[in-house]
């Protein structure tokens, strides 16, 4: 169920009085300023806020084996909808930079933080270490404060879509969503696909609701996530235009940066053919002619044009959609006189790792398990509390120790009811599982991920490998507000 149901008993009178006389006046529905707040057919193409003065998002490449670059988080202060509003960005942009980076790279970034409140840095997807100055998110950056991150990328790092956000618990939902987000591509998925292919086009789809739950990041204490000003951006964009021409291949890169809202996207008469999943090549290509991406998730996938015209990438009315029926994320436009030969499509990909590595990413439903677990996630929408096994996050405790070279078999339950509506997508730190099951029937994986939806009343049933690191990280639910008020636990990855 949506937290925002659950103000202070003032503010839930407030409302309902407020709710009676809008629906006594104007005789409309939350639809009806829902669609006024996303973009629909009728929204012009390519609307950034004018009043925010937002940078574009620049892209960043690693230099001779490193990325080294500077993100700076700040406020900025301007209007949507002549309403005032508070930004908090990496380098004044919506979204931040996408850093692009090779396997073998080492990265060298310094974190200066601008804002009045401590943040950190998570690396979302990233196969590196949980500790020092890595990807630690029990690190603490103070106000005024610069945190040096330095680490190396392993040279058999999967390939794919991956993305940065801050990790600092209890601020985590609220510095997500008011803008601190970026993507970060680890290169080289193309030199998998057929050498007609290794060139193509790409584009990215950094989707994002802006602006979500402001009253939260005032208060902490009250929440109204449906204002009638929010958007739903691509890349910092309302509705921007993607352009590919009829018979051209293009490598698309999509990504749900919400902390709260899901998106399930589809193109009329179209496939997907995903190439990768969290950042993970698949073992098997899937043509689907739809995509849902929970919190956090990312795909790439190929899309070969059918032209000529103007196509919505319109999000789907389904069991998990938060937005209203005909939300368009981007037009794509088909150039219909400039036709290109189609290029037959890979249903299978090559191993990403060299052979003597190969074996770590290998299909893990033969695998010895050293350990089974099972993770109850419960809710409590009235008092915002959200346990794992009845237990609120606790910093100092360990939950679970994996020892590093084995695989381990963890269940788990989603214990809330059907009609609370709270599907939970459980995010692995370190190292990517592979699912087994859902609800008991066995999931025929392609590949592995790092995000998992467990469904209401429903459980999943995932192996989790450990290798090369060890130290302390954490699992949650990515749905970034369970994840503040409780719902993380504490792994250790030990020798």
């Amino acid at each position: 169920m949506k937290k925002e149901r659950y103000l202070s008993l003032s503010s839930f009178v407030s409302l309902v009085i407020f709710a009676g006389l809008l629906l006594s006046s104007i005789g409309t529905t939350s639809f009806f300023v829902q669609k006024q707040a996303f973009a629909l057919e009728n929204q012009p193409q390519s609307t950034p806020f004018p009043g925010m003065n937002f940078s574009k998002p620049i892209d960043v490449w690693s230099k001779n084996g490193v990325l080294k670059t500077t993100l700076v988080a700040a406020y900025q202060a301007g209007t949507i909808d002549g309403k005032p509003i508070t930004a908090e960005l990496y380098n004044g942009s919506l979204p931040g930079p996408t850093f692009h980076v090779y396997p073998g790279d080492r990265i060298e970034l310094n974190l200066i933080n601008n804002l009045n409140e401590p943040t950190n840095l998570h690396w979302h997807g990233f196969h590196v270490s949980p500790a020092n100055n890595a990807d630690n998110i029990f690190l603490e950056v103070g106000p005024g404060k610069t945190q040096h991150y330095s680490f190396y990328i392993p040279k058999d790092h999967p390939l794919g879509t991956d993305w940065y956000h801050p990790h600092l618990h209890g601020l985590t939902y609220s510095q997500v969503n008011d803008g601190l987000t970026g993507l970060i591509i680890v290169e080289g998925l193309q030199k998998l696909l057929p050498k007609p292919l290794q060139n193509i086009t790409t584009h990215t789809f950094e989707m994002k609701d802006y602006p979500w739950d402001p009253l939260f990041s005032t208060t902490h204490n009250m929440s109204n996530t449906l204002t009638g000003h929010e958007r739903l951006t691509v890349n910092g964009e309302v509705n921007p235009t993607v352009n590919i021409k009829s018979g051209e291949t293009q490598l698309w890169r999509l990504i749900n940066m919400n902390s709260e809202s899901y998106i399930t996207v589809g193109l009329a008469g179209y496939k997907f053919h995903i190439i990768a999943e969290d950042g993970y090549p698949v073992w098997k290509v899937r043509e689907n002619s739809t995509l849902f991406l929970p919190f956090g998730k990312r795909f790439d996938v190929l899309v070969t044009g059918q032209g000529p015209g103007s196509i919505p990438l319109r999000l789907i009315n389904d069991t998990y959609n938060d937005h209203p029926y005909g939300t368009i994320a981007a037009t794509v436009h088909v150039q219909g006189n400039q036709n290109v030969k189609p290029v037959s499509l890979p249903t299978t990909l090559p191993p990403f790792a060299n052979s003597s590595s190969i074996s770590k990413w290998k299909d893990l439903s033969n695998a010895t398990i050293a350990a089974h677990r099972v993770l109850y996630l419960q809710s409590d929408d009235r008092d915002w509390i959200y346990t794992i096994n009845n237990e609120t996050f606790d910093p100092n405790k360990v939950n679970e120790k994996v020892k590093l070279g084995t695989v381990e078999e963890w269940k788990f339950v989603n214990l809330d009811p059907v009609p609370s509506g709270n599907f939970h997508p459980m995010h692995i730190h370190t190292n990517d599982f592979q699912v087994m099951s859902v609800n008991g029937k066995p999931y025929n994986a392609d590949g592995r991920q790092d995000t998992v939806v467990i469904p209401t009343h429903g459980n999943v049933v995932i192996r989790i490998p450990a290798y090369d690191f060890v130290g302390k990280t954490v699992y949650h639910c990515h749905l970034l507000f369970h994840e503040d008020y409780g719902m993380m636990g504490t792994v250790e990855w030990v020798k």
